[in-house]
């Protein structure tokens, strides 16, 4: 089989997969590795299917096969111990990330998933120092100042919070996440004035940013503003794609219908 062919079928996968038809690209990926087993690729790409299928563990053991074929991949190795993480296996994933740092030191994205799991880990002052080295690396890291963030927030320190959201926004003034961290965080602190403005600048950069429909839902719903608690609620139901996202889609789900219910709506 020629390498144009190889190609292909790779492209027809990686085609299924931006198409949110995961398991047909499974099925494409799982074919081809029958035949071509040494392709790093192919397994990375088999890792991904399954992720979006939410099959978490198959999904880590195609990208541990992919990584003995190709072990000094960085975008690789940061997949697997995202997906680590995700699972709850935090030395595994610590060790993933470190690998990334012996691959390309300056990697300061793999800093900050070190962070990220030492703040899974309730380990705050780890996760502080592990965000503020990625920024002494690379001062305008857009997710490095959003962790710091979260993680000034999670030690109870509002100002500071406040501060890293604020310089997230001054890097990137586009980017939604930055504006729904600050939203959640007025939210929490009960000024929802503050936390409806940011979290609707979010919406108005990206329509699509399901959590700030979340985040809205709750608002209007502690401010008795029933009827538009239910719409945002529903604009999250219609947004939210996320495989890891079930068991919150099952409980807005509820929500939703409560809330219909409640209103006399079908």
């Amino acid at each position: 089989m020629t390498s144009d062919t190889l190609a292909t079928e790779l492209s027809c996968a990686i085609d299924q997969l931006e198409a949110d038809n995961p398991a047909g690209a499974l099925e494409t990926l799982t074919a081809y590795l029958t035949k071509h087993p040494a392709d790093a690729a192919g397994h990375f790409y088999r890792g991904d299917s399954l992720t979006e299928l939410g099959r978490l563990d198959e999904a880590i053991a195609a990208y541990q096969t992919g990584l003995k074929l190709c072990p000094d991949d960085p975008d690789a190795l940061t997949t697997l111990g995202d997906l680590l993480l995700e699972v709850g296996r935090h030395q595994d994933a610590l060790a993933s990330y470190r690998r990334v740092l012996e691959v390309d030191p300056q990697d300061a994205d793999a800093l900050v998933s070190i962070g990220l799991v030492y703040s899974s880990q309730d380990k705050g002052d780890e996760a502080i120092r592990a965000f503020q080295q990625a920024i002494e690396q690379e001062p305008d890291n857009l997710f490095a100042w959003n962790a710091l963030g979260d993680a000034w927030y999670g030690q109870g320190d509002h100002q500071k919070a406040i501060e890293a959201y604020q310089q997230g926004i001054t890097l990137d003034p586009q980017d939604p996440a930055a504006y729904h961290n600050l939203g959640e965080l007025y939210y929490d602190l009960e000024d929802y004035d503050e936390a409806e403005d940011q979290c609707r600048t979010a919406l108005q950069l990206d329509p699509c940013f399901s959590m700030a429909y979340l985040t809205l839902g709750g608002i209007c719903m502690d401010q008795e503003r029933i009827e538009e608690a239910l719409g945002y609620y529903q604009q999250y139901l219609k947004h939210e794609r996320s495989s890891l996202a079930t068991e919150m889609l099952a409980e807005v789900k509820a929500v939703v219908e409560g809330l219909k219910e409640e209103l006399g709506k079908q």
